[in-house]
């Protein structure tokens, strides 16, 4: 295996925070000179940076996280040292599987469609940013964080989706650290909501594609 198909391996459990400081260090200096690493870390890091405060966050089944990290261990192999090392991807598994089954009973708590929490998909040009929409009955509400500042006069404009249409609805700007809260009518018979970046006051229909995306 090359260096480069190595660190490649590694990017999922850099962005979920499993590697040790060495793997982490080693990583890093490979990301400053490898733009298809960096790419794939702006892709999939709103993901993961949203994934975890997504949904109500609830304590995993006592001695799970044992369980499966001493199932990874033993999967692992020798090294020429003798040192046992598991294979980053399975230590990557093992990081998606952990956070999955804490986001899996806090989805359980939302209960059904009617109460549900979705995960935004944010343009790649701005790879800190994110966010989801909470739905609850008739209400449904916005959330992101790490958007730009606009200013001038731009501002963030929501839309929602019914079929081929797309019914303006609220402006807004965000604000210390990007953050935006958006309230929104009942979007229980929508198709998604998105948003885009249009004069102050808004507009009629959509002057760019979304740069942010929660389809229904």
């Amino acid at each position: 295996m090359s260096d480069h198909e190595r660190h490649r391996e590694d990017v999922g459990a850099y962005l979920l925070g499993a590697l040790n400081d060495i793997d982490r260090r080693a990583f890093e200096r490979h990301l400053r000179g490898c733009d298809e690493c960096r790419e794939e870390v702006a892709r999939l890091r709103p993901a993961a940076d949203v994934l975890p405060s997504s949904v109500v966050q609830l304590d995993p089944p006592p001695g799970l996280k044992a369980r499966l990290m001493a199932q990874v261990e033993g999967e692992s192999n020798v090294t020429p040292l003798g040192r046992r090392r598991p294979p980053m991807r399975l230590v990557a598994v093992a990081a998606v599987l952990l956070v999955g089954l804490v986001v899996g009973f806090g989805v359980a708590q939302l209960g059904g469609d009617e109460n549900r929490t979705v995960v935004a998909t944010v343009d790649k040009a701005m790879p800190r940013a994110g966010g989801s929409l909470e739905i609850a009955g008739g209400r449904a509400t916005l959330r992101l964080h790490d958007m730009p500042t606009l200013g001038g006069e731009r501002v963030y404009q929501t839309w929602i989706q019914h079929g081929d249409r797309m019914v303006p609805a609220m402006t807004f700007e965000v604000g210390e650290g990007g953050r935006g809260r958006v309230p929104l009518p009942d979007v229980s018979d929508a198709d998604g909501v998105y948003v885009t970046r249009e004069p102050r006051g808004g507009a009629q229909v959509p002057s760019e594609q979304p740069i942010v995306s929660v389809p229904l």
